[in-house]
């Protein structure tokens, strides 16, 4: 009798040991938009002028300034904005481009702060016209629109932007529109669980 009992929880532990194998193997990727920092460089002043030379003074100052950051009304965008301040990413409410320590590379390893590591992929999607990417692990992947076009530059940087160790993944989706150049920091939150 107390053979059999024995063979049993062996069987059992071994069920139990083989299954906590598998659960270790099995990560989950979650990915959240935190918010956005906005920013823009605005030319609209330049429909006032008439002189080509004022004008061409105007273009020069405008290309070589820092965009400003609007649109910090909410909880979440002071926050970020707080964090970028802090990262010497934004002064006096400037976005200072030059100190985002951009990565161009369509493909990227994220590693969180305990090690784990999962492949970051970008590419343009054809069905909505936008850059993409996606996250990839053994078990799991997850794939997120960025909403930028593919007219743009890939700049993004992986920067601790939410108190805690990990870093966040930061996207920019600079493009134009209605005379001028917008600078969007998407911050996104990934957790591999």
């Amino acid at each position: 009798m107390a053979a059999f009992l024995f063979s049993c929880n062996e069987k059992s532990a071994e069920k139990l040991n083989e299954n906590s194998i598998q659960s270790s193997l099995k990560n989950k990727i979650e990915v959240r938009l935190v918010g956005e920092v906005r920013s823009r460089k605005s030319y609209s002043n330049i429909q006032f002028m008439d002189d080509d030379k004022e004008i061409d003074k105007y273009l020069k100052k405008q290309q070589a300034s820092n965009p400003l950051v609007y649109d910090t009304s909410g909880l979440i965008s002071k926050m970020l904005f707080t964090q970028f301040e802090r990262l010497g990413l934004i002064k006096n409410r400037e976005l200072l481009l030059q100190n985002f320590k951009k990565q161009t590379r369509e493909k990227t390893i994220y590693s969180d702060s305990s090690g784990r590591e999962i492949g970051l992929l970008f590419y343009h999607n054809l069905v909505t016209d936008h850059c993409h990417f996606k996250l990839l692990s053994a078990a799991d992947s997850v794939e997120i629109d960025t909403g930028a076009t593919n007219l743009q530059d890939l700049d993004y940087a992986f920067l601790d932007v939410i108190p805690g160790g990990n870093k966040e993944f930061v996207f920019l989706d600079d493009y134009y529109v209605m005379n001028g150049d917008n600078f969007d920091f998407k911050v996104y939150e990934i957790k591999i669980n």
